[in-house]
């Protein structure tokens, strides 16, 4: 394993687990956060679809935000705005995305003040010369949980994965967070960044932004939705149709019809096809199939009633804004124990219109973790 790439792999506890067990899980991931923003020099500049967090993660966070910013650090944050205050479920499946109830008034209560927010405390100590914006979603989700550290320079380093900047995301969802030591990975989050960022908008990002490197003897591959998003849809289905023995993967949904078709296609080649997903909020990708009045809705369900007897279900809780939100969170490929691909991007049908980012690992050693990984969490879920 390459010191320049480190793996957080995050296997949820349950409502069984005590709570101290959960919050020194999210104080662990808070203090992972601290460790990344700490050797900043230049700049933090973070893409985040949902940031709420309770004490005493909440705190850890802020406060290395708060040093980056008072020692003269560029800090930015952009962040996920939803077009209307309360949204179901089925509407975030639509979307191709998480639920998640949104921003939260008193946790981004200096960022901008015509956006009415709900008080968690804390967030009025971010310092108030940090500039952030709302990136609106114009009917999808920008999507996207990384940071990128120094972004510009040699030392240039990026957070990514699945896992949001939630209390309920670092302790009680399966998550994976990677961080990458690298200048050109970084380079082609920071052009992602920069377009968000002006734009105020998801609509026109990512597009070309795709790029790659070798990270200590690893090949990496780096793309962005929605601009590369059709592109990266079918790069998956790629994936799954060159295995020739096995797939693992780790998908909160699945409902993209070129991974579906990919995936039929594998296990009637008779490759091992195993996985887990989240059962309440796949369920809500089959209803919408159910409602679909052009055929292709009927043919996704057949071809996931092929899929599903190969993958165990997490019986997370629906959800509800309140919470808990527990999911199967999730975005993992693992092809014939040499490639992953991980990130925000859900494989469902919509994903490709989000703001979204992805990785590639060329990696035996990488790969060997994350389906490790993943075979504890079909047997914590079977």
């Amino acid at each position: 394993m390459t010191d320049k790439i480190q793996l957080t792999l995050l296997t949820a506890h349950s409502a069984k687990d005590s709570a101290d067990l959960k919050k020194a899980e999210a104080k662990k991931i808070a203090q992972l956060f601290s460790d990344f923003v700490g050797p900043a020099r230049q700049s933090i500049h973070i893409a985040i679809y949902d940031f709420r967090l309770e004490e005493p993660e909440a705190q850890i966070v802020i406060d290395s935000l708060n040093k980056a910013a008072e020692s003269g650090i560029d800090v930015r944050v952009a962040y996920f705005q939803p077009s209307k205050k309360h949204v179901s479920s089925s509407e975030f499946s639509l979307h191709g995305g998480d639920p998640a109830p949104g921003p939260d008034g008193a946790f981004f209560g200096r960022f901008h003040k015509d956006i009415p927010f709900k008080a968690i405390a804390g967030i009025e100590e971010l310092p108030s010369d940090v500039p952030s914006l709302p990136i609106e979603g114009g009917g999808h989700l920008m999507h996207s949980k990384y940071i990128i550290r120094d972004g510009l320079a040699p030392s240039a380093a990026v957070w990514m994965g699945s896992a949001n900047f939630t209390t309920d995301a670092w302790s009680i969802q399966d998550n994976n967070i990677v961080i990458l030591e690298s200048q050109d990975i970084a380079g082609n989050y920071e052009t992602d960044f920069a377009e968000l960022w002006e734009a105020e908008r998801i609509a026109g990002t990512g597009k070309n932004d795709y790029g790659n490197a070798e990270i200590d003897d690893v090949d990496v591959d780096v793309d962005f939705a929605p601009g590369d998003g059709p592109a990266m849809d079918i790069d998956i289905a790629n994936q799954i149709s060159t295995a020739k023995k096995e797939i693992i993967l780790a998908s909160m949904v699945i409902s993209s019809g070129a991974v579906l078709g990919a995936l039929v296609d594998a296990i009637e080649r008779s490759v091992e096809v195993s996985g887990v997903y989240d059962g309440p909020e796949m369920s809500q990708v089959i209803k919408d199939f159910e409602r679909s009045t052009h055929g292709t809705g009927q043919a996704k369900i057949a071809q996931w009633n092929v899929i599903k007897n190969n993958l165990v279900a997490k019986h997370s809780t629906p959800y509800h804004e309140d919470g808990p939100h527990d999911f199967m969170h999730n975005k993992v490929l693992v092809v014939d124990q040499q490639v992953v691909v991980t990130g925000s991007f859900n494989f469902s049908q919509n994903a490709i219109h989000n703001a979204e980012n992805i990785i590639t690992l060329y990696d035996e050693a990488i790969a060997c973790q994350y389906e490790q990984y993943i075979e504890g969490l079909i047997s914590k879920y079977r």
